[in-house]
């Protein structure tokens, strides 16, 4: 047929005219700083703006667009509602995207205008005069305006009627008159260079402009949707906790968290509410921050990192010397604790999306579900629940436990339950889903005599409610049958997992997957290839990496995007926008950035890919893992983020089967530098190392893939051990630790097995199990005296010594450290003294008594010692560590070894100074007062100060409390005793990390200070003024009972070292 004979249809519709206001200056200025091309990335992006609109309605563009030019676009709906939504959310999104844009250039605004009436539609052409009425109100209208005629208005329902002003009267170019409805959707005066107009309210002139706090929510704006249904109560929650802390209030929430399982809506929630907040130009907020934990990758949480998290945040909230912190090896807990302080400073708002990767799995066993494995967050969020001028948020599928002190006052935890019923009728109607409203269906199958529900009602309670199920069944009936809700049945809930998280949604998105290759012709099966690359990502799939996988066909896979031309790519990503499954971000030229989907679709997309098409699977990591490798320049000294490409090659590697060439050529060359180790001894990246160490395994932390050399086999399981130590995941790490040394001796690779039983040894004395600590270090020994490497014999020596001395065992552990620097001598005979860890645990054994007998001088100023012979022995070690900090500290990068012999200095001097005074009431009152050498005391006392600032750099949490107990001793004897930089700080914090390790020689030690520093200290009205003086149960507790603590804690573990001193304070303690 011809098109002269075609016929046409007259059928009734709303037609909606929307135009970017100054297209031509914003393309003129791109074009001047850019070239071009930039121009088209301008197009795309006001289309973009146009599927955001889309996607509130639920409608996908081949239903409604007629036509596009660059700068605007001509939309054809058959409901005026839907005309309406899509405009207001068309304003919405504009104005979210502005708030984020400091560049006025940046900016985008629209002019809307929507006519109703009859059009003749022929094929894809259309004409009316509703066509012409709607183009000429949207050219009479003001950007962040929609004007309708009459006709549009009396279609619309009374409450999107109840949004319109009118009616007035206003003019087009031709000085025709319309009579018309105005919507204000975007005030004048939050367009930035607008007069404000008669709708908007004016200001005063006098008033000084306000100026926008700092706001970084990019990476979970994007999920707001255009309307919340259900959550009225939740983002009143949230506007009370926010105004309470506006108002200064004290007994306020500091921080909410929201706990449901995935696709409750927990991150539509925050966003929207965090768009509500970026709409009123963020009122009480000094500073604004937002991080989802879902954007940097997951692994299963079997290994998730704070590391990118808390270096963003440093350097967001902080100054300079933040920044540089930020950057150091400093741990995350270190990190932690200084992004709180920095929070909690100001009315921040802190918003924490899906933390749950970094929190324990409610399945674990060996430790309490929902407990942050994450020592640096874990800090941060008990930090700022204490202290916190402002609020922080936290969204999870777990609860945190970690937080439980504080829940009820300072941390409210609130369960996110199902969409209410009328919510969820709601909802569907929204995505357009039809259905009868009679109430004569049962509402339960098994009670036929049961409550009465309609169609709509009886589908939400089919799903309970999840959001995210409705949410893809409502857009999968509007977009597979037209709405019609008689074809749920073509999704069979009755199968679906009730136990699973996500069985309901998973089953929706199989039907949804059979529907769209069934009956979708080419672009069904290209957006289910797109949804099926999606699920190779623990992340965002950035441009790049999409542009690989499509660059060469992948049997089984991307076929259907074979060839693909651009516009037909970018067809296909708006009708999986619209579907609401994809999140499609893109720059500020609308240039694409990464393609995004709840984590649940991933989910499913890559268990469907890796079992169905296994090949298919291993070809595009493999793929992805070849593009990341070939395509990341990490430079001369990359930072975290620069490595964060190869952390994620890692991963595909290993998916593709390339565990052997990615463990040498991805991680062992390109991320630790060889034996320069430089993620973890420059970056301080454990946990990001962590991760890419969980890839090799198949069961964490004790089966590593076969496809690896028994070597290289036995190599991951020790790094994963030591990563896992330094974390303060103590308990985890000693399997792998233990299996790596055990598969080394099968093979008699005697190296390797003597360092793991010596790292297994320390690991197992910081734990308590002194014991067998002794037992693992002997045997260290043996394996050693079989290798090759002096350097491991000497090393293992002063392992095993250094457990016989917190054994008690102090003859025999003489002999060792003898035989070690005899050993050091002969092969360095130019530097003879043992440094490093090895120096320190020597040191350390030399200044045993030296500390008892300051001890005892502390408790009691008559005790006889033999002083001269003890301050000589202190100042033979502080020689001695002279010596060895300058040889550590021209190596460079040695933090840990400079911070131990800054200890060692640190420590020699305070003994020293002590021995040297008999005064008790000096002793007790201020240290300055010491007869002592004031150079001593102003320079070598600072060195414990520079031992606590390098563990913090050097992030090793294991020998963080040694340098906390010395400061507390000596802030003690400064008059820094509590509050703020106090002996009591220090030992608060030392009791935090050791108790969460469990370090229980640290526990120990921690009770004994506790007791001998502060057990004879009261009030002026002689009471005993004890700053522990409550049990968590709040019953009251004393000194003694911390010394009770500690002997419970020394006999169980076996800690004899301390015998003498537990004694000597136990006598001491008579007397308070």
């Amino acid at each position: 047929m011809s098109p002269s004979t075609k016929k046409s249809a007259l059928v009734r519709r709303t037609v909606v005219e929307l135009d970017l206001v100054g297209y031509s200056h914003v393309a003129r200025e791109l074009e001047r700083q850019t070239d071009a091309t930039v121009v088209f990335h301008l197009s795309d992006q006001v289309q973009s703006f146009v599927d955001e609109g889309l996607r509130e309605v639920g409608l996908a563009r081949r239903d409604v667009v007629n036509g596009t030019a660059g700068d605007n676009a001509l939309l054809v709906f058959e409901r005026a509602s839907e005309a309406h939504r899509f405009s207001e959310a068309v304003h919405r999104a504009t104005k979210r995207y502005n708030a984020s844009k400091a560049d006025p250039v940046a900016h985008r605004h629209f002019r809307i205008g929507i006519s109703t009436g009859e059009i003749a539609i022929r094929g894809k052409e259309i004409s009316g005069t509703s066509i012409i009425d709607s183009v000429r109100l949207e050219a009479a209208g003001q950007r962040g305006h929609i004007l309708i005629d009459e006709a549009t208005f009396e279609e619309l329902p009374r409450k999107f009627q109840e949004c319109y002003r009118g009616p007035e009267s206003v003019a087009d170019k031709q000085n025709n008159s319309y009579s018309v409805y105005r919507f204000v959707v975007v005030e004048a005066d939050d367009v930035p260079g607008v007069a404000p107009s008669i709708a908007a309210p004016k200001r005063d002139s006098a008033a000084p402009a306000k100026s926008s706090p700092p706001v970084d929510i990019s990476r979970i704006i994007k999920y707001a949707p255009a309307e919340l249904i259900g959550r009225e109560d939740e983002t009143k929650l949230l506007n009370d906790a926010w105004d309470q802390a506006v108002r200064g209030e004290t007994k306020r929430p500091h921080v909410l968290t929201f706990v449901a399982l995935g696709g409750e809506g927990k991150t539509s929630l925050i966003a929207k509410w965090a768009a509500s907040l970026a709409a009123d130009d963020w009122p009480g907020c000094d500073v604004v921050f937002a991080w989802s934990f879902y954007s940097q990758g997951t692994r299963d949480q079997v290994a998730a990192s704070s590391d990118l998290f808390l270096k963003e945040a440093l350097i967001f909230f902080g100054d300079d010397a933040d920044k540089e912190f930020a950057a150091s090896p400093a741990g995350a807990f270190e990190k932690g604790q200084r992004l709180a302080r920095i929070v909690a400073s100001r009315r921040s708002l802190l918003i924490l999306d899906g933390l749950e990767p970094l929190q324990y799995p409610t399945e674990a066993k060996a430790f309490k579900p929902g407990e942050l494995k994450d020592q640096g967050v874990a800090k941060l969020l008990k930090d700022l629940a204490s202290t916190n001028v402002g609020l922080c948020i936290v969204t999870t599928r777990i609860e945190v436990p970690d937080l439980n002190a504080f829940k009820g006052g300072a941390v409210i935890e609130t369960h996110l339950r199902r969409l209410p019923r009328a919510a969820g009728v709601s909802l569907l109607k929204s995505l357009g889903v039809k259905g009868s409203e009679r109430r004569d269906l049962t509402l339960k199958d098994s009670e036929p005599n049961g409550e009465k529900v309609n169609e709509f009602e009886k589908l939400v309670e089919d799903v309970k409610g999840h959001a995210l199920t409705v949410t893809l069944l409502g857009g999968f009936l509007k977009r597979a049958f037209h709405g019609d809700i008689r074809q749920r049945d073509r999704v069979k809930f009755e199968k679906a997992d009730e136990r699973m998280d996500g069985g309901h949604a998973f089953r929706t998105m199989a039907a949804y997957e059979q529907w769209l290759l069934r009956d979708g012709g080419d672009e069904g099966r290209r957006e289910v290839a797109v949804l099926r690359l999606m699920g190779l990502f623990d992340r965002p799939a950035d441009a790049g990496c999409l542009a690989a996988l499509r660059s060469e066909t992948i049997p089984a896979l991307t076929e259907p995007l074979a060839g693909l031309a651009d516009d037909d790519w970018e067809f296909c990503l708006s009708g999986l926008e619209a579907a609401k499954l994809l999140t499609v971000n893109r720059d500020t030229s609308g240039a694409l950035v990464s393609l995004d989907a709840h984590p649940h679709l991933r989910e499913y997309f890559a268990r469907q890919l890796r079992m169905q098409q296994p090949d298919a699977w291993r070809a595009a990591h493999r793929r992805l893992y070849e593009h990341l490798c070939a395509t990341t320049n990490e430079g001369v000294e990359p930072t975290l983020e620069d490595l964060q490409p190869l952390y994620q090659a890692v991963a595909h590697g290993c998916h593709a089967g390339l565990q052997q060439e990615t463990r040498t050529s991805a991680y062992k060359k390109r991320i630790q530098r060889g034996q320069e180790f430089y993620s973890t001894k420059r970056l301080g990246a454990f946990g990001s190392d962590l991760g890419a160490v969980s890839s090799f395994f198949e069961q964490p932390w004790s089966g590593v893939s076969q496809a690896l050399t028994q070597t290289d086999q036995s190599f991951l399981l020790n790094a994963a051990a030591l990563r896992l130590r330094a974390l303060g995941r103590l308990t985890e790490s000693l399997e792998p630790m233990r299996v790596s040394g055990e598969m080394d001796a099968q093979v008699e690779e005697w190296n390797g097995a003597a360092i793991s039983y010596s790292n297994l040894s320390e690991l197992e004395l910081t734990l308590g199990d002194v014991a067998a600590a002794v037992v693992d270090a002997e045997q260290s020994v043996t394996y050693s005296d079989r290798s090759s490497d002096a350097g491991v014999r000497m090393i293992d020596r002063t392992t095993h010594g250094d457990a016989l001395h917190q054994a008690g065992r102090r003859v025999e552990a003489e002999t060792r450290f003898r035989e070690a620097e005899q050993m050091w001598t002969e092969t360095y005979p130019q530097s003879p003294l043992m440094s490093s860890l090895p120096g320190f645990r020597y040191c350390d054994l030399f200044l045993a008594v030296p500390e008892r007998s300051a001890w005892q001088m502390m408790q009691n100023p008559e005790a006889r010692s033999q002083k001269s012979e003890l301050v000589q022995q202190c100042r033979d070690v502080f020689q001695r560590a002279s010596h060895t900090l300058k040889w550590v500290e021209s190596w460079q990068q040695a933090l840990l070894d400079i911070a131990l012999d800054h200890l060692t200095l640190g420590r020699a001097a305070l003994y020293a100074a002590i021995l040297e005074n008999s005064d008790l009431r000096l002793l007790n009152s201020d240290l300055r007062l010491l007869n002592s050498d004031l150079r001593l005391l102003n320079s070598d006392l600072s060195h414990i100060d520079a031992a606590v600032a390098g563990f913090r750099r050097a992030g090793t949490q294991d020998y963080l409390p040694r340098g906390l107990l010395t400061r507390a001793w000596l802030r003690f004897l400064t008059g820094a005793r509590t509050g703020p930089e106090s002996a009591q700080e220090d030992l608060d914090e030392a009791w935090e990390i050791a108790e969460r390790g469990p370090m229980r020689l640290f526990m120990g030690d921690i009770h004994l200070y506790r007791a001998r520093l502060f057990g004879g200290m009261k009030d002026e009205g002689g009471r005993m003024k004890y700053p522990w003086d409550k049990n968590p149960d709040g019953t009251a507790r004393g000194p003694k009972d911390d010394l009770a603590a500690a002997r419970k804690l020394i006999e169980q573990c076996g800690y004899w070292r301390r015998k003498e001193e537990l004694e000597d304070a136990e006598e001491a303690a008579k007397g308070w």
